[in-house]
Formats: structure tokens, sequence, C-alpha cells
């Protein structure tokens, strides 16, 4: 969405600090299906509250586990409606964690809108959310991992901008949230393409982060191999 008034994009530290918190709480999650938590789930109506409302600490995690298939395809549909501009970034975020059919696409779509000139913060945000979103869309759609490789390599800067993200900047901040996205989904095919982009960058700062995304990736590893063998014991009893 292109600025149409400059008072409506005054920049708000608080709103940023927001989504930085919910994005370290969502990297620290684990993989959680609808419904895992074996609560009561909600409702649509509750879903469409749930991912309205401002949670500086991100979505309560046994609040976001309550959200079922239909609340998980509801938000599909949010994420297409520019009526819901203001809530993408959280949208997309608990589409990551449930997994809907169609949630690839649903990102891609949003993705690849055309964008130019200086944008609102909403789409700033929301970009800002993706790669984490994709990182863990993959457990339940491996085109996830296509996606964040291609953003990974991505070498070309946008034509929009926000504030005084712009040019360089934003490939150098697309790339290292691409490749802290496929950490995130501790699966096989991201460690083979955080390997294959290590290998051929000559950027020194951007192997110095895929290193550090690799052990996080180790870790996230070890994480999903340790809860499948504990599901695995649950089923011989």
């Amino acid at each position: 969405m292109i600025r149409s008034d400059q008072s409506r994009a005054v920049f708000r530290r608080s709103d940023v600090a927001g989504l930085v918190c919910a994005v370290v709480w969502f990297i620290s999650l684990g993989v959680t299906a609808p419904g895992e938590a074996g609560a009561q789930m909600h409702s649509v109506e509750e879903t469409e509250t749930l991912v309205r409302t401002l949670y500086y600490e991100g979505i309560p995690e046994e609040e976001a586990a309550r959200i079922g298939p239909e609340g998980c395809a509801r938000l599909v549909e949010m994420l297409a409606d520019p009526d819901e501009s203001e809530h993408h970034g959280q949208i997309m975020l608990e589409i990551g964690l449930c997994g809907p059919a169609g949630g690839v696409e649903a990102i891609r779509a949003w993705a690849d809108q055309p964008r130019s000139g200086e944008i609102d913060r909403a789409p700033f945000r929301a970009g800002q959310a993706m790669p984490f979103a994709l990182g863990h869309l993959a457990e339940h759609d491996r085109r996830a991992i296509a996606r964040l490789e291609s953003e990974l390599n991505r070498s070309t800067a946008p034509s929009w901008t926000f504030r005084h993200h712009r040019g360089a900047r934003l490939v150098g901040q697309g790339r290292r949230a691409a490749a802290t996205g496929l950490a995130v989904s501790g699966l096989p095919e991201a460690a083979q393409a955080l390997g294959r982009a290590e290998r051929s960058s000559s950027d020194a700062s951007l192997r110095q982060h895929l290193d550090d995304v690799q052990a996080m990736h180790r870790e996230r590893a070890a994480r999903r191999a340790e809860r499948a063998a504990g599901r695995g014991g649950e089923g011989r009893r």
C-alpha cells in the first residue's frame, strides 16, 4: 500500500518494538500443530479477534495453539484482504504456525504484490515477519524452503522504501532474515540451503550471519528430533 498521507505514517518505535518482541517469541516456539494443546478450539470470530489484538510479546502460545483448521483457513482470507493490512504481520506469523492449505500461496501472493515508492508501516512490518512465518510453515509445506532460499539469494533491491530502509540496506536485511527463517525450520533441506549460500557468498558479514544461524539450525533440528522421539515413545506404550 502506497503512503497517501504523511500524517498517517508517523513512525512509532513502540510498534516496531512490538513486532521484534513477537518475532523473538515466534522463533522460540517449537512447531505446534493446530489444536495440539487439547484445549477447546477458538471459533473463527475469536481467531479474527486474536490476530487483530496487539501483543507486544507475541500472541500467547496457549492461545495460538487453539487456532483450529477453520480459523487457519480464515487467516488465509485475511492475508488477502487489504482492509486487514494493519494486522498482516501477525496474521502471517499465525499462518506459519498452523499451516493451512494454501498458506504458501497466500504468503507468496502477498509478497509478490507490486510496491513502489514510500510504503506504509504495515506492509514493512509484515515483510519483516514473512521469513519467520515461512520458517515455521516449512514444517507443513516444504515449498516454503524454496521461497526462503530465493529470498536469501536475492541481490536486487526492491523499488520501494520505508524511511531510511532502502537499496542495499533492504537487500542485506532481507537476506539475513531469510537465513534466520531457514534456521527456524530446523529441516534438513534448510541446512542444505544455508550451506549452499555460505559456500557461494563473498560477503563477510553475511557469511558470519550464516555461520551463526547454522548453529541455531542445529539446535532446532536437535529439538525436533527429541520431540519426534518422544512422540514415538508415547505411541509404543
